[in-house]
C-alpha cells in the first residue's frame, strides 16, 4: 500500500466554513478514482509553528496506482479548484507501507523491516 499524503497551510483569512467545504468535496475523489481504497482527512491536534493544520491521506494498493491517481483529471481539478486557491503551502509526500509497528510481539517490527531492506529507494 501507498499512503499520499498532503500536509496543508491555509492562507491567512480562510474560514472554518471554506476548509470544511474544500475537505468535504474531497469525497469526489474517493467516488470518482477507482485506485482509491481510503481517504483520511484530520486537523492538527497541536499548536505548531510550522503552520501547516490538516492532512489528507489517500490510500492507494501500489504505485501503479499512485501514477493513475495523480494523473486523474478529478485529483487535478480537486488541487486546482479547491486547495489552490485557499492554501498558502501544500505539502505532498509518497509513502510505501513497507513495515506496520504492532503491539503484538510475534509481529514484524521495524528491525526486521530493515533487515529485509523495507522496499528499494526512490529512482532518482
Amino acid at each position: 500500500m501507498i499512503q499520499h499524503i498532503v500536509l496543508v497551510k491555509w492562507k491567512p483569512g480562510t474560514t472554518e466554513d471554506e476548509i470544511i467545504e474544500a475537505f468535504g468535496d474531497a469525497r469526489g475523489l474517493l467516488d470518482e478514482i477507482d485506485a482509491v481504497q481510503q481517504l483520511t482527512l484530520g486537523r492538527n491536534r497541536v499548536e505548531s509553528a510550522h503552520g501547516f493544520t490538516h492532512a489528507l491521506i489517500v490510500n492507494l494498493p501500489n504505485e501503479d496506482a499512485l501514477r493513475r491517481y495523480l494523473q486523474h483529471p478529478a485529483r487535478i481539478r480537486y488541487v486546482e479548484e479547491r486547495l489552490q486557491p485557499l492554501q498558502e503551502q501544500r505539502i505532498e509526500i509518497d509513502v510505501p507501507v513497507d513495515v506496520a509497528l504492532h503491539r503484538d510481539p510475534g509481529a514484524r517490527d521495524w528491525e526486521w523491516g530493515a533487515s529485509v531492506g523495507m522496499g528499494p529507494p526512490p529512482d532518482d
